[in-house]
C-alpha cells in the first residue's frame, strides 16, 4: 500500500480466465465495479501488468501472491496468538472488537471471501489459492490464464489515513 496526502492505494492480484488481455481487464473492472464489500474510488489496471500463463513471469508472479496471501495470514493468527488465544475454545469467548475483527478477516482469507487483504485472488474459483484441477488447467492450456495487477484507490484527501484505517481495525478518536 502507498499513501500520499491525496490519496492511498492497495494493489491486488487477480487470476483469471480470458481471451486476451483486453477481456481479462474488462472481468477485472467488473468484478470491482460489483464488489460490495471493496469499493475504491479508482481501480487502475495497467496493460503491462496484465500478463499470460505463457509469460516466464507468470509463475514466479503467482507464487509471489499466494506467499502474500500466506504471510498476512500468518500475521493475522500471530496477532490472535498474542492477543491470548491459543487455543480454538478459547474463541467462543471472544468479545466483539478489534480481536474479533481479526478473527474475521482470517476466515474471509481462508473462505475465499475477497477483502481488502486479498493479495492474491482467483476469480475462477472466488479464492485465495488456485486448486490443483485449475493448476493442471493453466499447465494444459497458458494461452487462456492471466495475472492482472490491479491498485484500487481512494482519493479522500482529508482522509487519506482512511485506507489504513481500515485495513488496521483502527477508529479514529472523537474529534479526530
Amino acid at each position: 500500500m502507498t499513501e500520499n496526502n491525496a490519496a492511498a492505494t492497495v494493489t491486488h492480484l487477480l487470476f483469471c480466465q480470458g481471451a486476451d488481455a483486453d477481456q481479462v481487464r474488462v472481468r477485472v473492472s467488473h468484478f470491482f465495479e460489483k464488489n460490495f464489500l471493496v469499493k475504491y474510488d479508482r481501480v487502475v489496471i495497467p496493460p503491462e501488468r496484465i500478463i499470460s500463463a505463457e509469460h516466464p513471469e507468470f509463475w514466479p508472479r503467482l507464487e509471489a501472491g499466494l506467499a502474500e496471501n500466506r504471510r498476512a495470514l500468518a500475521g493475522f493468527l500471530t496477532e490472535l496468538q498474542e492477543s491470548g488465544f491459543q487455543q480454538l475454545a478459547e474463541l467462543a469467548g471472544m468479545q466483539q472488537g478489534y480481536e474479533s475483527k481479526v478473527l474475521h478477516t482470517v476466515t474471509h482469507l481462508l473462505d475465499g471471501f475477497f477483502g481488502i487483504d486479498s493479495h492474491f485472488y482467483n476469480l475462477e474459483e472466488e479464492a485465495h489459492v488456485l486448486s490443483d484441477r485449475v493448476t493442471r488447467a493453466v499447465r494444459e492450456d497458458p494461452r487462456r490464464f492471466w495475472l492482472v495487477e490491479a491498485g484500487g484507490t481512494i482519493e479522500s484527501g482529508h482522509e487519506a489515513n482512511r485506507l489504513e484505517a481500515i485495513r488496521g481495525f483502527k477508529v479514529s478518536p472523537p474529534g479526530a
